[in-house]
């Protein structure tokens, strides 16, 4: 089982932690809204789970909106391919983006944070937060609504004893950068 602390300079330690689960919220430059319409959504989406079975990551819950993402996911053995993941996602769109634009070389991405869940009442936590956040960004008033995010799909997936365990845990106290 692999578990590694990695340092980066002027951050906290990474925990990678084999077959964890981890919440992963990441912001474009500036705060601009450069998934502004439904194609580029659907190509981060597409990139997002692609990617993610190239690595052997499973998505739980996630979002994307116009100028940030979050999703939730549970880590294969190598949990320290998380970097990699983000890195090839982040420059697949940042390419596919500045050509719609017309922008080549224009930074799209400013960063992303990660967690390792490690409690139960968390996980079910960040799970209903990030099927709500269209909601949260008053993007749509039912989840289920708005096709780039997990919410439809957890109801179609999801036995309703895990999804009852998840959608009665508050989100007020959840810690997430989402300012955006």
């Amino acid at each position: 089982m692999e578990e590694i602390f990695k340092v980066y300079p002027h951050n906290p330690p990474h925990l990678f932690r084999s077959n964890a689960v981890y919440m992963v919220t990441g912001a474009i430059l500036h705060k601009h809204h450069l998934l502004m319409d439904d194609s580029r959504k659907n190509l981060f989406c597409q990139t997002l789970f692609e990617r993610a079975e190239l690595h052997g990551w499973q998505p739980e819950a996630w979002a994307v909106l116009g100028n940030h993402y979050h999703f939730v996911a549970q880590a294969p053995e190598r949990a320290s391919t998380l970097a990699l993941l983000i890195k090839q996602i982040h420059s697949i769109t940042a390419r596919s983006l500045n050509q719609l634009d017309g922008t080549p070389g224009r930074q799209v991405w400013y960063n992303y944070w990660d967690s390792c869940i490690t409690y139960e009442t968390s996980y079910f936590a960040r799970l209903h937060y990030v099927h709500l956040n269209p909601v949260k960004h008053g993007i749509v008033d039912k989840a289920e609504n708005y096709p780039f995010c997990s919410y439809r799909w957890f109801l179609e997936q999801g036995g309703k004893e895990f999804q009852k365990q998840v959608m009665v845990q508050p989100i007020d106290r959840v810690n997430i950068l989402d300012d955006f």
